[in-house]
């Protein structure tokens, strides 16, 4: 017998198995062949796909007891096999006022309540269900110290929160003192003290309290409290009380407590001891009241208001041309000025009244204007009427010379500026500097009276701006006014070839500016008076061709402006003035037809400008003065009429003309 290999007998072992598996297949296939009706079966149609089916939210209930406290949903998903799935939910709650919940589960607490959290998948949902009951974990009292006093009480007030610190609202606590000996507490925290000593007050809720430390003690002076805390005054003068309290440690007043006021700018604000402020000056101040070591304050302001303004001088009339300065007061409520108050002038016609940023007024028309001068707040008006002072006495000079029969007399009387009235002329302000009312001559030589008839009125004199006045060659009677003496301006005075009779008045002595003082031909009587040796700048004086007498006034000589002096065809007596010597700008000097007595004065002979020595007809005695020949610029010469004597001296034979 021959041995088989291991190789071997596995070769034969896989033959064996494949000829089984290919008898097996042959089986099935016939089988398959041979069943049933004979017919081929279709497959089966593939299972549906997984869908969600049921939703699990766990945990199925919830409770929070705190707000803002957390609890994490978690959600299964299966299909309708069973089988768990991983798909997307969506979460919802059902009263966010409670609990909210965040996209992957988490719920949070927002109030006390129930709500349901719904997780859904497609289709399908799943919900869980959560409560909110705050639960109190702490309870705080306030204050937590304090202090009564013995018969006085202290209200406390307790909260409770949960254990994320929200406030449990409608939480109850109960009230208990640690010693009722020192202070009592009702139900609603309302402390009494009851003696001297130390207590715990304490307010428990849902088994948690809280705690206050107080302390019964006797009453001291604690607080000072000043009432009002702020005064405003706008006048001064005004006066406001302040009312000081002093109160213990539960702000109970002590009415026995003395307390002393005082001022840190007495300037601004004064007090007294009973607390009386009085407005004293704008500006800020504090007032203090002070009990013991206590003080309070109180802050004071005072700022005048503008109530009213005051204009000063009250003048209602200005004169056309001058200026006034009006002054401007600012005035609080009780009449006292207000410093530094701004003023904005204005006038109502600047073309009759201007005034500039000083309240300086300027009379610049005629008219009526008003004058305003303004705060912010307030106003005061003036109304001032620009006149002529002019006018009124042209009108007095009309009237008194029968204006009506003048030859010329155009715009007289009519309200048109002065200088439109002929014969009149102004300066720029429109005030009266000369009037030429005297006689005229025609082209051919013929004189033409203008034909004023009358007296000069006095009221001339208030023409105070008059620089030259012509009345010559009129009618005019009377004596001169002394009023003319007024006319401080005057440089020119002429009334000569008038029937003016009477003395020369002694005021035309104050003619300060006068040069030209002509009285010829009239019919003025009486002495020369002496205060005209006053006019020094005197250069033209003609008063011949008058009814003068006496001796002349040795002030004469004083004239050291004089260049004309006529004196002839009066009835001057007595010895010439060698004080007329003295007159070393006299050029003509005439005084023939007088009665003039004694020798001629050798003082004459120092008038070194001399052109015309008239003497004649007169009552000179003795020789003519050889001083006479150191007149080198005399060209007239009239001695006749007189009883002199002796030679002529030669060396005017040399000055003279032939």
């Amino acid at each position: 017998m021959r041995a088989v290999s291991t190789g071997t007998r596995r070769r034969e072992r896989r033959r064996k198995l494949l000829q089984l598996s290919s008898g097996a297949l042959a089986c099935t296939v016939w089988v398959q062949a041979c069943g049933g009706d004979g017919g081929t079966q279709p497959p089966e149609p593939p299972p549906d796909p997984p869908r969600p089916t049921t939703v699990t939210v766990s945990p199925a209930t919830s409770q929070l007891t705190a707000l803002g406290g957390t609890v994490q949903l978690s959600v299964e998903v299966r299909d309708q096999n069973g089988q768990v799935m991983v798909v997307a939910v969506t979460w919802s709650s059902s009263s966010t006022s409670v609990a909210t919940v965040g996209t992957s589960g988490l719920v949070t607490a927002a109030d006390n309540g129930t709500a349901t959290i719904t997780a859904t998948a497609g289709t399908v949902s799943g919900s869980a269900a959560v409560t909110v009951a705050q639960q109190v974990s702490l309870v705080e009292v306030a204050p937590t110290t304090g202090v009564v006093l013995p018969g006085t009480t202290l209200q406390l007030e307790a909260g409770a929160q949960d254990a994320n610190g929200h406030a449990v609202a409608g939480s109850e606590f109960v009230w208990a003192s640690s010693d009722t000996a020192v202070a009592v507490v009702d139900s609603t925290g309302l402390v009494a003290g009851v003696s001297l000593g130390e207590v715990e007050v304490s307010a428990m809720s849902s088994g948690v309290a809280g705690r206050a430390q107080l302390e019964v003690v006797e009453p001291a002076p604690t607080t000072v409290a000043v009432s009002p805390d702020t005064l405003m005054f706008d006048a001064l003068g005004d006066t406001r009380r302040l009312a000081a309290q002093v109160r213990d440690q539960a702000a109970r007043p002590m009415p026995g407590e003395a307390v002393v006021w005082s001022a840190s700018d007495t300037l601004v604000a004064t007090v007294d001891p009973s607390g009386l402020v009085s407005a004293v000056g704008n500006g800020s101040a504090t007032v203090t009241a002070t009990s013991g070591a206590l003080t309070s304050d109180a802050a004071v302001e005072v700022m005048q208001v503008v109530r009213r303004v005051t204009l000063s001088p009250r003048a209602d009339t200005l004169i056309l041309g001058d200026s006034l300065r009006l002054a401007a007061q600012a005035l609080d409520g009780n009449g006292r000025a207000v410093a530094d108050a701004a003023f904005i002038w204005s006038s109502s016609d600047a073309n009759i009244a201007a005034v500039d940023t000083l309240g300086v007024v300027q009379g610049v028309g005629e008219g009526t204007a008003e004058i305003t001068a303004a705060t912010a707040t307030v106003r005061e008006v003036t109304r001032l009427t620009v006149f002529n002072p002019d006018r009124a006495p042209l009108v007095a000079l009309y009237h008194a010379t029968d204006g009506p029969t003048w030859v010329k007399a155009d715009n007289w009387l009519t309200d048109k500026p002065l200088w439109q009235w002929d014969g009149v002329g102004t300066n720029a302000r429109g005030r009266v500097i000369w009037a030429d009312l005297s006689g005229q001559r025609d082209p051919q030589g013929n004189w033409t009276r203008r034909g004023l008839k009358g007296t000069i009125p006095p009221a001339l004199g208030r023409l105070d701006k008059l620089e030259k006045l012509w009345l010559y060659g009129n009618e005019l009677k009377g004596t001169i006014p002394p009023a003319l003496g007024d006319l401080e301006s005057l440089e020119v005075l002429d009334l000569s070839h008038n029937e003016l009779a009477g003395p020369i008045p002694r005021e035309l002595g104050d003619l300060g500016k006068l040069k030209h003082l002509l009285l010829h031909n009239n019919s003025l009587e009486g002495a020369l008076p002496p205060e005209l040796g006053s006019l020094a700048e005197l250069e033209v004086l003609t008063i011949n061709g008058n009814d003068l007498s006496g001796p002349l006034p040795v002030a004469l000589g004083d004239l050291a402006s004089l260049e004309n002096l006529g004196l002839h065809d009066n009835e001057f007596a007595g010895p010439i003035p060698p004080e007329l010597g003295s007159l070393a700008s006299l050029r003509q000097l005439y005084l023939t037809n007088n009665e003039f007595s004694g020798p001629i004065p050798s003082d004459l002979g120092r008038l070194s400008n001399l052109t015309q020595l008239w003497l004649g007809e007169n009552d000179l005695s003795g020789p003519v003065p050889s001083e006479l020949g150191n007149l080198t610029q005399l060209r007239g010469l009239v001695l006749y009429g007189n009883e002199l004597s002796g030679p002529i001296p030669p060396e005017l034979a040399t000055h003279l003309p032939e």
